[in-house]
């Protein structure tokens, strides 16, 4: 019997015990390779500098930012727009209310810890981090463009060297990430911003750490979202790493023709892990007849159920599909006669009501 929320097995290393009095806490140090969630003793009101990220005191937030409109909102924290003082650069700051966050605070705290310890153009840059008593206010890079679950479901599809880019930054991120031993476990198209250039050409920023951990073994803790669960992680045998990929995997299926690659008739959770655990890969007529061969093998081989023999992110940046030596502008934005016309699958649709949903509700800094 497949584990929902509340039977969840344990993970190699489990995450420290959650209760009602647990206070969040947010290190202001560099969390070591090893240890994402790290703490130590610092004085509360000396600035460090992680990474490039600054930490400051509970009373400089108002001072030293003009805070604006909410952009968005969660469960327990809102997104505002806000503008450095100083500078004028504009920024997100996120804002979590601790105490509607209670027995989810390993989720804030593992964002803020990945987040202090990376840099990389395809992954949304943590400025600097205050927190008072009731709050955690989480100053971010602002993109403007929206998150790629918006632009899907507005566009439907995209033309191939369009998806090849926004692939091409995806794969960078998690590359880099992996290279690391960090896993993101929540790789979606809502955690996915969009950014868009004069030139009318996108790229991707990679957001929402929550689920992130260090790999150090096998790993079981079954979460995520349903439509891009690798098979591995349903199967409980163990996973690591390579379920990023297969996450990467099914948003490239969804670029190219506008819904997932597995699915329930019925909207079935069992009959949809059933369709990930049999990996039967599918490119139906007429919406994959005009998208290039190279584009269907890349999908195979980053939905290989295999782990083995399941691409890594080096591999998918070496593909002739993503380094732009085959793609060809076959295919465009369909119209809203074509989406509506034949028997087509559903269109992609937000699972945020899922049993086995284990990510935190709070959205990503964006427009």
């Amino acid at each position: 019997m497949r584990r929902q929320v509340g039977d969840l097995p344990g993970q190699a290393t489990p995450p420290p015990a959650l209760g009602s009095r647990r206070s969040l806490k947010v290190s202001p140090r560099r969390a070591s390779s090893t240890d994402v969630n790290g703490e130590s003793e610092q004085p509360e009101d000396t600035p460090v500098e992680v990474n490039g990220n600054r930490s400051v005191s509970s009373s400089m937030i108002n001072d030293k930012y003009k805070v604006g409109k909410v952009i968005g909102d969660g469960n327990f924290a809102v997104v505002k727009e806000c503008v450095e003082r100083a500078t004028g650069q504009e920024y997100a700051l996120k804002i979590i209310d601790k105490a509607r966050c209670c027995g989810k605070e390993h989720l804030i705290e593992n964002e803020v810890a990945v987040l202090r310890r990376v840099r990389h153009p395809s992954i949304i840059e943590l400025i600097e981090v205050d927190e008072t008593p009731s709050q955690l206010f989480l100053v971010m890079e602002l993109v403007k463009g929206g998150d790629l679950f918006d632009a899907i479901t507005s566009s439907t599809k995209y033309s191939e060297r369009d998806s090849s880019a926004m692939v091409f930054n995806l794969s960078g991120a998690v590359k880099y990430l992996h290279r690391m031993n960090i896993v993101h476990r929540d790789i979606k198209p809502e955690n996915l911003l969009v950014c868009e250039y004069p030139d009318g050409t996108k790229s991707l920023k990679l957001g929402d750490f929550g689920l992130a951990t260090v790999v150090e073994g096998p790993l079981y803790t079954v979460c995520g979202t349903p439509t891009y669960v690798a098979p591995e992680i349903i199967a409980e045998t163990g996973y690591g790493l390579k379920v990023d990929i297969w996450a990467a995997g099914v948003i490239t299926y969804i670029l190219l023709c506008g819904f997932p690659p597995f699915r329930s008739e019925n909207n079935v959770q069992e009959e949809l892990f059933d369709q990930i655990l049999l990996g039967k890969l599918e490119f139906p007529s007429p919406d994959w007849d005009g998208i290039s061969l190279p584009a269907k093998m890349l999908i195979s081989q980053m939905l290989q159920v295999n782990v083995d023999t399941r691409f890594t992110a080096e591999e998918v940046l070496s593909h002739p599909w993503v380094t732009d030596e085959s793609p060809a502008d076959s295919h465009t934005v369909s119209s809203a006669e074509e989406q509506t016309s034949g028997d087509a699958p559903e269109p992609l649709e937000p699972e945020q009501g899922s049993p086995i949903l284990e990510t935190k509700q709070i959205p990503s800094p964006m427009v």
